[in-house]
């Protein structure tokens, strides 16, 4: 699936404004996302990761990340 993002990571604030969960409890979203894929402290947290974790379609995300970009 080949969608233009201006970035393929996922921040803390992106998933709050996404779920609209506090920044805490998005952290731990973050920490379950990283162990459910075996990732590092240091290594991002894309797109797909968060999609597949919260199964959701990666267009939705993708375009919710490009309408915030635009304001």
């Amino acid at each position: 699936m080949d969608i233009p993002l201006h970035r393929l990571s996922v921040f803390t604030a992106d998933l709050s404004c996404i779920t609209g969960k506090s920044m805490r409890s998005c952290q731990r979203y973050m920490q379950q996302i990283r162990d459910m894929f075996n990732l590092g402290k240091q290594q991002p947290v894309t797109v797909y990761h968060f999609a597949e974790y919260l199964d959701i379609p990666v267009s939705k995300i993708a375009a919710f990340l490009n309408i915030s970009r635009q304001r």
